[in-house]
Protein backbone atom coordinates (compact mmCIF):
# COMPACT_ATOMS: atom_id res chain seq x y z
CA UNK A 1 0.00 0.00 0.00
CA UNK A 2 1.57 3.29 -1.07
CA UNK A 3 0.97 5.24 1.03
CA UNK A 4 0.55 3.46 4.20
CA UNK A 5 3.40 4.69 5.80
CA UNK A 6 2.96 7.92 5.58
CA UNK A 7 -0.54 8.32 7.55
CA UNK A 8 1.88 6.06 10.05
CA UNK A 9 4.64 8.14 10.83
CA UNK A 10 1.33 10.62 11.64
CA UNK A 11 0.51 8.19 14.11
CA UNK A 12 3.71 8.32 16.08
CA UNK A 13 3.63 11.87 15.90
CA UNK A 14 -0.03 12.47 17.48
CA UNK A 15 0.50 14.73 20.46
CA UNK A 16 3.14 16.55 19.39
CA UNK A 17 2.40 20.57 18.86
CA UNK A 18 3.87 20.76 14.68
CA UNK A 19 0.68 20.41 12.77
CA UNK A 20 0.74 20.55 8.96
CA UNK A 21 -0.78 23.68 6.80
CA UNK A 22 -4.27 23.24 5.99
CA UNK A 23 -3.81 22.73 2.22
CA UNK A 24 -6.62 22.22 0.20
CA UNK A 25 -6.81 19.68 -3.15
CA UNK A 26 -8.85 19.12 -5.70
CA UNK A 27 -10.40 15.78 -4.90
CA UNK A 28 -10.84 12.13 -7.35
CA UNK A 29 -14.58 11.35 -7.47
CA UNK A 30 -15.37 12.11 -3.99
CA UNK A 31 -18.67 13.27 -3.72
CA UNK A 32 -21.01 14.29 -0.22
CA UNK A 33 -24.69 14.26 0.81
CA UNK A 34 -26.49 15.23 3.56
CA UNK A 35 -26.50 12.35 5.92
CA UNK A 36 -29.86 13.14 8.22
CA UNK A 37 -32.03 13.50 4.63
CA UNK A 38 -32.74 10.34 3.15
CA UNK A 39 -33.76 12.40 0.12
CA UNK A 40 -30.74 14.19 -0.25
CA UNK A 41 -28.65 13.69 -3.03
CA UNK A 42 -24.44 13.25 -3.78
CA UNK A 43 -23.18 16.31 -4.76
CA UNK A 44 -19.51 16.68 -6.48
CA UNK A 45 -17.18 18.29 -3.95
CA UNK A 46 -14.94 21.04 -5.77
CA UNK A 47 -12.09 21.16 -3.55
CA UNK A 48 -11.33 19.89 0.06
CA UNK A 49 -8.66 20.23 2.63
CA UNK A 50 -8.28 19.12 6.25
CA UNK A 51 -10.14 22.30 7.55
CA UNK A 52 -13.20 22.11 4.65
CA UNK A 53 -14.75 21.67 1.29
CA UNK A 54 -16.62 23.76 -1.39
CA UNK A 55 -19.37 21.66 -2.09
CA UNK A 56 -21.23 22.41 -5.89
CA UNK A 57 -24.98 21.98 -4.51
CA UNK A 58 -27.78 24.39 -4.73
CA UNK A 59 -28.46 24.15 -1.62
CA UNK A 60 -27.95 27.25 0.64
CA UNK A 61 -28.15 26.16 4.25
CA UNK A 62 -27.87 29.33 6.78
CA UNK A 63 -24.52 30.32 7.44
CA UNK A 64 -22.83 28.74 10.89
CA UNK A 65 -25.75 25.95 10.28
CA UNK A 66 -23.99 22.49 11.62
CA UNK A 67 -24.66 20.29 9.05
CA UNK A 68 -23.99 16.45 9.21
CA UNK A 69 -22.14 14.95 6.04
CA UNK A 70 -21.69 11.48 4.48
CA UNK A 71 -18.39 11.40 2.31
CA UNK A 72 -18.14 8.70 -0.19
CA UNK A 73 -16.46 7.91 -3.50
CA UNK A 74 -18.54 8.19 -6.69
CA UNK A 75 -18.68 5.18 -8.44
CA UNK A 76 -18.71 2.83 -5.07
CA UNK A 77 -21.30 0.23 -4.24
CA UNK A 78 -24.49 1.18 -3.29
CA UNK A 79 -25.73 1.47 -0.02
CA UNK A 80 -21.87 0.41 0.65
CA UNK A 81 -21.37 1.81 4.05
CA UNK A 82 -17.49 0.79 3.71
CA UNK A 83 -16.94 3.41 1.59
CA UNK A 84 -18.81 6.19 3.64
CA UNK A 85 -17.18 8.63 6.08
CA UNK A 86 -19.70 10.22 8.52
CA UNK A 87 -18.47 14.13 9.09
CA UNK A 88 -19.99 17.23 10.92
CA UNK A 89 -19.60 20.38 9.03
CA UNK A 90 -20.36 24.12 9.60
CA UNK A 91 -21.33 26.52 7.18
CA UNK A 92 -19.13 28.94 6.19
CA UNK A 93 -20.02 30.94 2.96
CA UNK A 94 -22.47 30.66 0.41
CA UNK A 95 -20.83 30.64 -3.41
CA UNK A 96 -22.40 31.19 -7.00
CA UNK A 97 -22.36 27.73 -7.46
CA UNK A 98 -22.29 26.26 -4.13
CA UNK A 99 -21.38 26.23 -0.45
CA UNK A 100 -18.49 26.26 1.67
CA UNK A 101 -17.98 24.49 5.13
CA UNK A 102 -15.72 24.17 7.79
CA UNK A 103 -14.95 20.76 9.37
CA UNK A 104 -16.25 19.89 12.97
CA UNK A 105 -14.24 17.16 14.02
CA UNK A 106 -14.42 15.44 17.14
CA UNK A 107 -12.50 16.45 20.30
CA UNK A 108 -8.79 15.51 20.40
CA UNK A 109 -8.72 14.00 17.36
CA UNK A 110 -5.02 14.84 15.53
CA UNK A 111 -5.56 17.30 12.41
CA UNK A 112 -2.21 16.12 10.90
CA UNK A 113 -3.67 12.40 10.86
CA UNK A 114 -7.15 13.57 9.84
CA UNK A 115 -5.33 15.79 6.89
CA UNK A 116 -3.04 12.46 5.79
CA UNK A 117 -5.89 10.25 5.83
CA UNK A 118 -7.96 12.27 3.71
CA UNK A 119 -5.48 13.00 1.15
CA UNK A 120 -4.76 9.70 0.94
CA UNK A 121 -8.47 8.98 0.14
CA UNK A 122 -8.49 11.77 -2.45
CA UNK A 123 -4.90 10.35 -3.86
CA UNK A 124 -4.93 6.42 -4.16
CA UNK A 125 -5.62 4.76 -6.98
CA UNK A 126 -5.43 0.85 -6.29
CA UNK A 127 -9.48 -0.28 -4.76
CA UNK A 128 -8.44 -1.75 -2.15
CA UNK A 129 -5.58 1.12 -0.55
CA UNK A 130 -8.61 3.61 -1.04
CA UNK A 131 -11.00 1.06 1.31
CA UNK A 132 -8.33 0.71 3.42
CA UNK A 133 -8.15 4.10 3.96
CA UNK A 134 -11.88 4.28 4.40
CA UNK A 135 -12.03 2.09 6.86
CA UNK A 136 -8.69 3.15 8.89
CA UNK A 137 -10.01 6.92 8.58
CA UNK A 138 -13.46 5.80 9.45
CA UNK A 139 -11.70 4.17 13.21
CA UNK A 140 -10.09 7.09 13.93
CA UNK A 141 -13.39 8.87 13.70
CA UNK A 142 -15.59 6.64 15.77
CA UNK A 143 -12.64 6.04 18.40
CA UNK A 144 -12.38 9.78 18.61
CA UNK A 145 -15.83 10.36 18.86
CA UNK A 146 -15.99 7.82 21.60
CA UNK A 147 -12.95 8.68 23.47
CA UNK A 148 -11.94 12.27 22.90
CA UNK A 149 -8.33 12.87 23.02
CA UNK A 150 -7.89 10.06 25.00
CA UNK A 151 -8.55 8.06 22.04
CA UNK A 152 -4.44 8.03 21.21
CA UNK A 153 -4.29 4.62 22.96
CA UNK A 154 -6.20 2.80 20.42
CA UNK A 155 -5.33 4.92 17.67
CA UNK A 156 -1.59 4.53 18.43
CA UNK A 157 -2.36 0.25 18.05
CA UNK A 158 -3.18 0.48 14.07
CA UNK A 159 0.18 2.55 13.40
CA UNK A 160 3.01 0.71 15.64
CA UNK A 161 1.95 -2.03 17.96
CA UNK A 162 -0.40 -4.22 15.59
CA UNK A 163 0.75 -5.88 12.14
CA UNK A 164 -1.25 -5.42 9.16
CA UNK A 165 -3.26 -8.68 9.83
CA UNK A 166 -4.43 -7.49 13.67
CA UNK A 167 -4.71 -4.14 12.45
CA UNK A 168 -7.11 -4.86 9.77
CA UNK A 169 -9.17 -7.60 12.28
CA UNK A 170 -8.90 -3.92 14.59
CA UNK A 171 -10.45 -2.37 11.91
CA UNK A 172 -13.13 -4.75 11.32
CA UNK A 173 -14.23 -4.93 15.34
CA UNK A 174 -14.42 -1.07 14.99
CA UNK A 175 -16.10 -0.59 12.16
CA UNK A 176 -18.77 -3.85 12.79
CA UNK A 177 -19.62 -1.94 16.50
CA UNK A 178 -20.26 1.39 14.57
CA UNK A 179 -22.78 -0.09 12.79
CA UNK A 180 -24.44 -1.81 15.43
CA UNK A 181 -24.46 1.50 17.05
CA UNK A 182 -26.31 3.30 14.08
CA UNK A 183 -29.98 2.27 15.21
CA UNK A 184 -29.65 2.69 18.67
CA UNK A 185 -31.02 6.44 20.37
CA UNK A 186 -28.36 8.51 21.00
CA UNK A 187 -25.64 6.88 18.81
CA UNK A 188 -24.02 10.04 18.52
CA UNK A 189 -23.65 10.76 22.47
CA UNK A 190 -22.23 7.51 23.10
CA UNK A 191 -18.71 7.26 24.70
CA UNK A 192 -16.90 4.46 26.21
CA UNK A 193 -13.96 4.15 28.64
CA UNK A 194 -10.27 4.87 26.64
CA UNK A 195 -8.93 1.77 28.28
CA UNK A 196 -11.21 -0.71 27.70
CA UNK A 197 -11.92 0.12 23.71
CA UNK A 198 -7.69 -0.08 23.77
CA UNK A 199 -8.25 -3.59 25.11
CA UNK A 200 -10.62 -4.81 23.03
CA UNK A 201 -8.82 -3.53 19.94
CA UNK A 202 -5.52 -4.73 21.12
CA UNK A 203 -6.70 -8.69 22.08
CA UNK A 204 -9.96 -8.66 19.78
CA UNK A 205 -7.16 -8.25 16.77
CA UNK A 206 -6.05 -11.35 17.52
CA UNK A 207 -9.30 -13.19 16.35
CA UNK A 208 -9.40 -14.71 12.79
CA UNK A 209 -12.67 -16.42 12.70
CA UNK A 210 -15.79 -14.24 12.06
CA UNK A 211 -17.58 -15.84 14.85
CA UNK A 212 -15.15 -14.83 17.73
CA UNK A 213 -14.64 -11.79 15.48
CA UNK A 214 -18.53 -11.13 16.28
CA UNK A 215 -18.26 -11.73 19.87
CA UNK A 216 -15.46 -8.79 19.82
CA UNK A 217 -17.89 -6.50 18.19
CA UNK A 218 -20.32 -6.79 20.34
CA UNK A 219 -18.12 -6.45 23.38
CA UNK A 220 -17.03 -2.59 21.99
CA UNK A 221 -20.62 -2.14 21.21
CA UNK A 222 -22.17 -2.96 25.16
CA UNK A 223 -19.57 -0.57 26.58
CA UNK A 224 -20.43 2.42 23.96
CA UNK A 225 -23.06 4.88 26.37
CA UNK A 226 -24.55 7.57 26.43
CA UNK A 227 -24.12 7.47 30.30
CA UNK A 228 -20.94 7.98 31.93
CA UNK A 229 -18.42 5.14 30.61
CA UNK A 230 -16.95 3.10 32.81
CA UNK A 231 -14.95 -0.32 32.85
CA UNK A 232 -16.77 -2.95 33.86
CA UNK A 233 -16.27 -4.83 30.16
CA UNK A 234 -12.56 -5.10 31.18
CA UNK A 235 -13.76 -8.26 32.76
CA UNK A 236 -15.41 -9.85 29.84
CA UNK A 237 -12.39 -8.54 27.75
CA UNK A 238 -9.79 -10.89 30.12
CA UNK A 239 -12.61 -13.77 29.69
CA UNK A 240 -13.03 -13.67 25.54
CA UNK A 241 -8.90 -13.47 25.23
CA UNK A 242 -9.02 -17.21 26.38
CA UNK A 243 -11.95 -18.49 23.84
CA UNK A 244 -11.05 -20.43 20.70
CA UNK A 245 -13.03 -20.64 17.42
CA UNK A 246 -13.89 -23.79 18.72
CA UNK A 247 -14.77 -23.10 21.99
CA UNK A 248 -16.71 -20.33 20.83
CA UNK A 249 -18.80 -22.48 18.59
CA UNK A 250 -19.67 -24.47 21.70
CA UNK A 251 -20.18 -21.27 24.00
CA UNK A 252 -22.24 -19.80 21.64
CA UNK A 253 -24.28 -22.68 20.95
CA UNK A 254 -25.00 -23.68 24.46
CA UNK A 255 -26.06 -19.40 25.19
CA UNK A 256 -28.52 -19.32 22.22
CA UNK A 257 -29.84 -22.53 23.54
CA UNK A 258 -30.77 -21.17 27.09
CA UNK A 259 -31.84 -17.83 25.67
CA UNK A 260 -34.82 -19.52 23.80
CA UNK A 261 -36.09 -20.98 26.60
CA UNK A 262 -35.37 -18.46 28.93
CA UNK A 263 -38.53 -17.27 30.66
CA UNK A 264 -39.65 -13.82 30.38
CA UNK A 265 -39.06 -12.56 34.04
CA UNK A 266 -35.10 -13.31 33.05
CA UNK A 267 -34.20 -16.30 35.62
CA UNK A 268 -32.45 -19.11 34.45
CA UNK A 269 -34.25 -21.79 33.44
CA UNK A 270 -33.97 -25.80 34.67
CA UNK A 271 -33.31 -26.88 30.92
CA UNK A 272 -29.81 -28.10 30.58
CA UNK A 273 -27.38 -28.40 27.64
CA UNK A 274 -26.86 -31.49 27.00
CA UNK A 275 -25.56 -32.65 23.20
CA UNK A 276 -25.02 -36.15 22.28
CA UNK A 277 -20.99 -36.93 20.92
CA UNK A 278 -22.57 -37.18 17.20
CA UNK A 279 -24.28 -33.42 18.05
CA UNK A 280 -21.20 -32.60 18.64
CA UNK A 281 -18.79 -33.44 15.87
CA UNK A 282 -21.60 -32.22 13.94
CA UNK A 283 -21.53 -28.91 15.86
CA UNK A 284 -17.76 -28.42 15.80
CA UNK A 285 -16.54 -30.49 13.02
CA UNK A 286 -14.20 -32.03 15.19
CA UNK A 287 -14.24 -36.36 15.45
CA UNK A 288 -12.10 -36.36 18.51
CA UNK A 289 -14.05 -36.24 21.37
CA UNK A 290 -10.79 -35.55 23.89
CA UNK A 291 -10.21 -32.48 22.11
CA UNK A 292 -13.54 -31.05 22.44
CA UNK A 293 -13.57 -32.27 26.19
CA UNK A 294 -10.39 -30.33 27.03
CA UNK A 295 -12.51 -27.37 25.34
CA UNK A 296 -15.00 -27.37 27.97
CA UNK A 297 -12.74 -27.87 30.43
CA UNK A 298 -11.46 -24.75 29.44
CA UNK A 299 -15.03 -23.11 29.46
CA UNK A 300 -15.38 -24.35 32.56
CA UNK A 301 -12.09 -23.25 34.30
CA UNK A 302 -12.84 -20.12 32.84
CA UNK A 303 -15.90 -19.98 34.60
CA UNK A 304 -18.20 -19.92 31.40
CA UNK A 305 -19.91 -23.33 31.58
CA UNK A 306 -21.31 -25.15 34.31
CA UNK A 307 -19.92 -28.33 34.30
CA UNK A 308 -16.69 -29.80 33.68
CA UNK A 309 -16.02 -32.75 31.35
CA UNK A 310 -15.36 -36.05 33.67
CA UNK A 311 -11.92 -37.37 32.50
CA UNK A 312 -11.90 -39.80 34.99
CA UNK A 313 -14.56 -42.62 33.79
CA UNK A 314 -13.65 -44.59 31.25
CA UNK A 315 -17.07 -45.07 29.77
CA UNK A 316 -18.03 -43.89 26.28
CA UNK A 317 -19.08 -40.68 26.34
CA UNK A 318 -22.86 -40.49 25.90
CA UNK A 319 -23.29 -37.21 26.20
CA UNK A 320 -21.92 -33.36 26.99
CA UNK A 321 -23.00 -31.21 29.42
CA UNK A 322 -22.93 -27.37 27.80
CA UNK A 323 -25.03 -25.59 30.10
CA UNK A 324 -23.19 -22.33 30.56
CA UNK A 325 -23.11 -20.47 33.98
CA UNK A 326 -24.78 -17.27 35.07
CA UNK A 327 -21.09 -15.20 33.91
CA UNK A 328 -21.36 -17.44 30.59
CA UNK A 329 -24.66 -15.72 29.98
CA UNK A 330 -23.59 -12.03 31.24
CA UNK A 331 -20.57 -12.16 29.04
CA UNK A 332 -23.00 -13.83 25.80
CA UNK A 333 -25.70 -10.39 26.38
CA UNK A 334 -22.57 -8.17 26.66
CA UNK A 335 -21.17 -9.56 22.79
CA UNK A 336 -24.88 -9.30 21.56
CA UNK A 337 -24.58 -5.79 22.52
CA UNK A 338 -26.82 -6.05 25.27
CA UNK A 339 -25.63 -3.13 28.47
CA UNK A 340 -26.65 -4.83 31.83
CA UNK A 341 -25.24 -4.06 35.31
CA UNK A 342 -22.38 -5.82 36.43
CA UNK A 343 -23.36 -8.86 37.93
CA UNK A 344 -22.00 -10.65 40.99
CA UNK A 345 -20.97 -13.31 39.66
CA UNK A 346 -17.94 -11.15 38.61
CA UNK A 347 -16.41 -11.96 41.46
CA UNK A 348 -16.23 -15.75 40.72
CA UNK A 349 -12.86 -16.53 39.46
CA UNK A 350 -13.08 -20.34 38.99
CA UNK A 351 -15.99 -22.80 38.46
CA UNK A 352 -19.95 -21.91 38.20
CA UNK A 353 -22.83 -21.30 39.97
CA UNK A 354 -25.46 -24.13 39.72
CA UNK A 355 -28.54 -23.39 38.53
CA UNK A 356 -31.56 -22.53 40.77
Amino acid sequence: MTKMNEWKRWLGRIGYPEQPRAERRIPSGLTARQANNPASKPSTIKDIGSGGLYLLTEERWPVDELIPLTLELEGSPEKSSEYQIAVQARVVWHGENGIGLSFVLPPGLDLGLWDVLLRNVIVLMDPKDILYTFRMLRTVLFLSRLCGAEAKEAILLLGEELDQPRTENALEIAFGAEKLLVPEPGADRMRAHPRVVASLLKYGSWAHDDLTKQLWIGLLASSCTVEAPDDSNNVYVDLLVNVTPNQSRIFITACKKVMEVMPETGDLPLTRIIFTPEEMVRLTGIYDLSRTAVDIAYLFNWGLLEKNFDFTSYIPTESLDITPSRLGLELYKRCQGHRTQPHSVLDESKGAQPLP
